[in-house]
């Protein structure tokens, strides 16, 4: 029940931050239920945020790293800024039960052509509430670092300031606000971002890191390969997960 109130908390304050900054009330819906699952994506469009995603997704499956059969809970949030210079969210909070209940996911961000140095109170803000709870902040963000990449790439797309949720069941306070804050740290930095000029360049580096993204999960990403194969279609991980206009 804590799980289910916590993502129920985030989906709700990422949807109204998100149509505040897009000046709108529309909610898109879509649900696919299939054998193992199912998944329920809500998104907002608009003019700043061209396209914002959350994610629910519940499933029984064997699980890629250990074999076992686990239950999934999953929540994802994912935005597409209509500005380069705003980044792309990047959030996927998992509760997994088998043999052993445990957390996993990452919270991070897409810099596109933000400057890093504008990522610094975002990073500063997460080592300290990490170090409040006991953790390694560096282990923990060194293990979401380079995460978006493939081989062929010359560099990660994500930022790897962010953390990977990879902690114990006793952690739950910890996982609970992380999420809430890295959402409210990056509102904050949205609002900031958007009334910032850019160059053609900029919007060319957009289009770039979209594809790159689109890339990434149809050939590298394990987990988007295995609910395709459990039946989930493209078009409702594309609704969760793929820019809304790509430009080649």
């Amino acid at each position: 029940m804590e799980m289910e109130h916590f993502y129920s908390l985030m989906n709700e304050r990422a949807l109204q931050a998100f149509k505040r900054f897009n000046h709108t009330t529309e909610v898109e819906t879509q649900q696919f239920d299939f054998p193992a699952g199912y998944i329920a994506v809500s998104v907002v469009r608009g003019r700043l945020l061209e396209k914002a995603a959350t994610a629910r997704i519940r499933l029984r499956t064997q699980n890629p790293e250990t074999g076992e059969d686990t239950q999934f809970d999953v929540f994802q949030i994912k935005t597409y800024p209509a500005h380069p210079k705003a980044p792309i969210l990047l959030v996927n909070i998992e509760h997994r039960a088998a043999g052993e209940e445990r957390f996993g996911g990452f919270l991070d961000l897409a810099p596109v052509a933000m400057g890093m140095r504008d990522l610094i109170p975002l990073q500063t803000g997460m080592k300290a509430l990490t170090e409040h709870y006991g953790e390694d902040y560096e282990y923990l963000r060194s293990k979401v670092a380079g995460m978006y990449t493939c081989d062929q790439w010359d560099s990660a797309l994500n930022a790897g300031i962010g953390i990977r949720l990879d902690v114990s069941p006793g952690r739950f306070d910890l996982v609970k606000e992380a999420g809430v804050k890295w959402l409210e740290w990056y509102c904050a930095l949205l609002e900031k971002t958007a009334p910032e000029p850019f160059t053609p360049d900029d919007t060319a580096l957009m289009y770039h890191v979209r594809s790159r993204i689109l890339e990434f999960y149809m050939l590298k990403d394990r987990s988007f390969q295995i609910i395709q194969k459990l039946g989930v279609p493209l078009e409702t991980m594309a609704l969760a997960h793929f820019a809304p206009t790509i430009h080649y």
